[in-house]
């Protein structure tokens, strides 16, 4: 039984260390006292696992007397009082000395040269010449002025001037309104389709038209100054030369931008079934297009259409 006793007292002792730090001492064990082995040789185990517990608690809370602190604890305590380990200085690489360089090279040299040129004496600078302006003692008319200057294009002013005369003898077309305009409805008027005419003259840069014609007998002649405006003149003006398949083709004498174009058999009106020849003439200046057109029951006289078309040119020009 003695032997049971000291064998249960010993586990309980041996539970109780793996509880403590890794590196503490562990407490010197207790021996138990002879008198007890001996007296109560009859104790239980239960007596000895009292025991072995009643032992831990006290050496988890409070260390033995003599404990040491390791070196790793004493770290702690100088760091917990505020004093800040020593760090090891760090050198400038040769990358941060190309940076400095870099930048305080420019800001020293522009230092000491504005040093240098604020020393030097101020150099005067030559004074301001203006030519004095003057002024004509006599007046001058502006009209003179005016006519001495550049003059304006002829096709800028009024188109109705530049239009040939209608013949002595011949009957008036009264084109328009009759004082010598034709405007876009007008002139749309003239074609087959009157609506799709219109519309392609107004998105075609239409400006104005001034037109004069007559007739003899069975034929017409129409002389007609349409101009459009600049940036779609020269497009407008390519869009109004014809198909010229089945066409007689020539230029108009002195004008070798012109064409001449005369119908080779007769063509049905749009509005009716009766037959007639047509001819044109074409010829550009600047913004405006001259066309000069005849229609009549007979072939046409390509002579007398290009006899016309000169005269007319001639004054454009």
């Amino acid at each position: 039984m003695s032997t049971e006793s000291t064998g249960a007292a010993e586990p309980g002792a041996a539970a109780a260390v793996p509880s403590e730090p890794p590196t503490a001492i562990p407490p010197a064990p207790t021996e138990a006292p002879a008198s007890a082995t001996a007296d109560a040789p009859s104790d239980t185990l239960s007596e000895a696992s009292e025991a072995s517990e009643a032992s831990e608690p006290t050496e988890q809370t409070a260390p033995a007397e003599g404990f040491e602190q390791t070196e790793g604890f004493e770290q702690v305590e100088t760091l917990a009082a505020g004093e800040e380990p020593t760090r090891r200085k760090r050198k400038l690489g040769v990358g941060a000395l190309l940076l400095i360089a870099v930048v305080a090279g420019p800001v020293i040299g522009g230092a000491i040269g504005y040093g240098i040129q604020a020393a030097r004496p101020a150099t005067p600078l030559p004074e301001l010449v203006a030519p004095k302006l003057t002024y004509s003692a006599e007046r001058v008319d502006p009209k003179a002025l005016a006519a001495a200057g550049p003059q304006p294009l002829n096709i800028d002013g009024d188109l109705r001037e530049l239009l040939i005369k209608r013949p002595d003898g011949t009957k008036d077309l009264f084109l328009g309104d009759g004082d010598g305009w034709m405007t876009a409805d007008d002139q749309a008027e003239t074609f087959g389709d009157s609506a799709e005419a219109f519309n392609n003259l107004l998105s075609s840069g239409f400006r104005r038209q001034a037109a004069v014609g007559w007739s003899v007998d069975d034929t017409q002649y129409r002389v007609n100054l349409m101009q459009y405006k600049p940036e779609s003149a020269a497009g407008a003006i390519s869009a109004m030369v014809p198909r010229t398949s089945g066409m007689d083709l020539s230029k108009i004498p002195g004008n070798d931008d012109s064409m001449v174009m005369v119908a080779q058999e007769a063509t049905t009106y749009a509005r009716s079934t009766e037959k007639y020849y047509w001819a044109e003439a074409l010829a550009r200046k600047g913004t405006v297009l001259m066309f000069v057109s005849v229609h009549s029951k007979n072939p046409v006289d390509r002579s007398q259409l290009e006899d016309i078309a000169k005269r007319q040119w001639e004054r454009l020009a």
